[in-house]
């Protein structure tokens, strides 16, 4: 018997760890509270990602071992010193029994978790994908007696030959795949009350399981290796998914179940305002980088559901009614040994059609976390597990457990101390961290350092890709994000796009010529008080409207004199008279010529008189009456004192001679050039390009210019009638601006030369033959003085 039931708890146990496994959410307490749990905080309640710290955040893979019970401890050693499990006398130094009188009991857990993740949809929900395996077994209601006589091989006189009972016996295991699918949002945001809910609809897939129910189980060892039962129902199942050696196969998976988690939180927002913000035009937007509770309560019920198998090798319920069962020697090594002997010892029936539903581990879950201030909080979490009656013989179920953590939360780090008081009133403590997308930790660390045993081992990691949620930058605080801001170094306004507008015109500061003074935007945010289309800064008469030739200013009687320098406004006149008429022409305006149609003197109120430009020669013999000359020229002025009057110099300020109308003398050579210049210039066909033939005879001539600083040339362009006359003119203009480029190039002023051109207007001969056509074709070059 002894190794019979060593077998069948080894197959147990083995069906336990077949590649599957369970992060339960008590695992993850320490942090599935809080706003950075993430997809992780899935696993205890639902409604965790709405409303949390993340855009995204995936669970790339995960891991976690879990071990109770209530009969075993193995001395704090074994766990920090590997040397220890080599020693031949481990189980008399490091292993201790707990006898209390009380039954037994036991649970494993272990696992991974697969690629998961978490996607907020907006500012109020949030979905989720969880994929992972569990594995989980339970040992239930084992008297002491019978733990006892287990630890002792059986050879344990003070129980020998004495009739024992056991009542509601039970081990059951099970390991599954799920892939839940989740959906949460928010139901109230009422300020400082604020209620979510989620739920996960779980796709689940059994992989293997295996029970053992005995509700009375009465017997007797007469000896180690004599066994009698008397009289005990036994519920006994196998799923199919083993070999016939009893190795998992899963060539058999049952059909997918259902199961679902649903949850609620609440949480109480005193201080609500305070983690309000304005952005882009909108107001009362809340932070979602932030947690704003004071505290919050939440209740979850998880992992509701089953999973229907088949069952198989033979595996049914029978009635265990043996006496005087040698077991001394019996071969036991596999699922399908086992079968074979209990159908052989306890008429097993043939193998039926038989099917049994194995439950989830559900819970209840109840969570209350307090939030201190500076990222640091206080948790409180009574975890009630559930089914953990016999109505339901196959089934797996967690403990029961109250949790109490202190937890510090920063974006990328966190830490907590999960303490626990269990069903079996025993207290663990633990240490987890979160470092960034890595979560390491155990429940039982601290307890198991610090205590001499433990009745309980836990771990577990986990590796993450977060994208945390975050307030859009905006570096001068003007309330419009840097992403829209066209200005974001300089605080403004949501209306011109983070620009300030210092006038509030609506035109930003920095389109507006005038940021201080309101005005238009024709204006470019300058004023314009008059209403003139000038703008005031630029209106030498803001307050009276007038025209941008005399920058603002009115000129009433438009003669070219603007209203406040015009001492006759109404009246068209000269500058010389301060905007007044003189109709006599005698300098005098007719506003103070007693004469005004006459020409007269000053001193004659404008009549007339003998000497008006007071030079001592008639008016009547002067020639320039009105301009004081001597008398060798007529009355007229010398300016240049070349011996010719003003009135017959053609260059007035520049001396010059008669020959030349009082121009300076153009010496022979010096004609020469310029009319070498004029006869050798020719153009390409066509076109406005110098042909470089020419160079020579315009660099004569540049340097003739340069030599003479009181020259200026004339350069007059033609063409012929060939083509149109729009073209022609353009041509003209193009060659003339041609010939001035070269001199400029040459080192001649640009002021002193000018330019004018005809096009086809001004023939010199006649078109109708080549010959007229090429005297037509030409850049007239002439000096001039003025």
């Amino acid at each position: 018997m002894k190794r019979i039931l060593n077998c069948f708890t080894y197959i147990v146990v083995l069906m336990a760890i077949v590649p599957s496994g369970q992060l339960s959410g008590q695992s993850y307490l320490p942090f599935s509270q809080s706003n950075y749990s993430g997809s992780a905080g899935l696993l205890l309640q639902p409604a965790s990602i709405a409303d949390s710290r993340y855009r995204f955040d995936m669970t790339v893979f995960g891991a976690e071992m879990m071990a109770n019970n209530t009969f075993v401890a193995l001395d704090k050693k074994t766990f920090f010193k590997p040397s220890t499990w080599e020693d031949e006398d481990f189980g008399d130094k490091y292993v201790f029994r707990k006898y209390d009188g009380k039954d037994k009991y036991g649970f494993v857990s272990a696992g991974a978790i697969l690629p998961s993740f978490m996607i907020n949809l907006d500012e109020n929900s949030a979905i989720g994908f969880t994929s992972r395996t569990r594995v989980m077994l339970n040992i239930d209601n084992i008297t002491e007696d019978l733990a006892q006589l287990f630890s002792e091989r059986f050879d344990y006189e003070p129980l020998l030959r004495k009739t024992l009972t056991n009542a509601n016996f039970s081990m059951q295991a099970n390991s599954w795949a799920e892939f839940g699918f989740t959906y949460a949002t928010v139901i109230l945001n009422k300020q400082k009350h604020f209620l979510k809910g989620g739920a996960t609809l779980k796709y689940l897939q059994g992989l293997s399981s295996g029970y053992v129910f005995i509700n009375d189980l009465t017997y007797r060892l007469d000896s180690p290796d004599t066994l009698s039962l008397f009289q005990s129902k036994v519920n006994y199942g196998i799923s199919e998914t083993f070999d016939e050696e009893g190795n998992p196969a899963f060539k058999s998976l049952p059909g997918p179940g259902i199961g679902f988690d649903l949850g609620l939180v609440y949480e109480y927002r005193p201080d609500i305002a305070s983690f309000t913000y304005s952005m882009d035009g909108k107001d009362g937007l809340l932070r979602g980088d932030k947690d704003k509770y004071l505290f919050r309560l939440g209740i979850s019920l998880l992992d509701f559901g089953s999973i229907r198998y088949n069952k198989g090798f033979y595996s049914q319920d029978f009635n265990a009614d043996i006496r005087d069962w040698y077991i001394h020697g019996m071969e036991i090594n596999s699922i399908s040994d086992i079968n074979d002997t209990l159908r052989a010892r306890f008429g097993f029936n043939d193998n039926t059609n038989e099917s049994y539903s194995m439950g989830l581990p559900t819970s209840l879950s109840l969570q209350a976390d307090f939030n201190l201030g500076a990222g640091f909080y206080l948790n409180f979490t009574p975890f009630f597990a559930l089914r953990k009656g016999t109505n339901m013989i196959s089934k797996t179920h967690y403990v029961t457990s109250y949790t109490f953590t202190p937890r510090y939360d920063h974006k990328w780090f966190g830490f907590a101390i999960p303490v626990h008081l269990d069903q079996f009133n025993r207290f663990n403590a633990g240490l987890s961290l979160r470092l960034g997308p890595v979560w390491v930790g155990s429940n039982t660390i601290i307890n198991n350092r610090l205590a001499k045993q433990s009745y309980a081992l836990d771990g577990y990691i986990m590796f993450k890709i977060p994208v945390y949620r975050s307030v859009k930058g905006d570096k001068d605080n003007d309330g419009v994000s840097d992403e829209n801001d066209l200005c974001p170094d300089v605080p403004g306004t949501w209306e011109m796009r983070g620009c300030p507008d210092a006038d509030a015109d609506g035109i930003p500061d920095h389109l507006d010529d005038c940021p201080y003074d309101a005005g238009t935007e024709a204006l470019r945010g300058c004023p314009d008080r008059d209403g003139d289309g000038i703008a005031d800064k630029d209106d030498q008469c803001p307050d009276h409207p007038g025209l941008p030739q005399y920058n603002g200013c009115p000129d009433s009687d438009g003669d070219g004199i603007v209203d406040h320098l015009d001492e006759c406004p109404d009246q068209p006149g000269s500058a010389s008279l301060n905007g007044c008429p003189d109709r006599d022409g005698d300098g005098i305006p007719d506003r103070s010529d007693l004469c005004p149609d006459t020409p007269g003197k000053p001193e004659f109120g404008g009549c007339p008189f003998a000497d008006s430009d007071k030079d001592g020669i008639p008016d009547e013999d002067d020639d320039c009456p009105t301009i004081p000359g001597p008398k060798e020229f007529m009355g007229c002025p010398d300016t240049d004192g070349d011996g010719i009057s003003d009135k017959y110099d053609l260059c007035p300020t520049i001396a010059g001679v008669p020959e030349n109308n009082g121009c300076p003398a153009i010496k022979k050579e010096e004609k020469e050039i310029i009319d070498r210049a004029f006869s050798n210039l020719e153009f390409e066909s066509g076109k406005s390009v110098i042909k470089p033939v020419s160079y020579p005879a315009l660099n004569e001539l540049a340097e003739l210019l340069v030599q003479k600083p009181v020259w200026k040339v004339q350069l007059s362009g033609h063409t012929d009638n060939t083509g149109k006359p729009e073209s022609n003119m353009t041509l003209s203009k193009n060659r003339t601006q041609a010939v001035k480029d070269y001199l400029i190039s040459r080192g001649v002023e640009e002021y002193r030369i000018r330019t004018e051109w005809f096009g086809q207007e001004r023939p010199v001969a006649d078109n109708k033959t080549a010959a007229g056509r090429q005297k037509n074709r030409r850049v007239e070059m002439k000096i001039v003085f003025d």
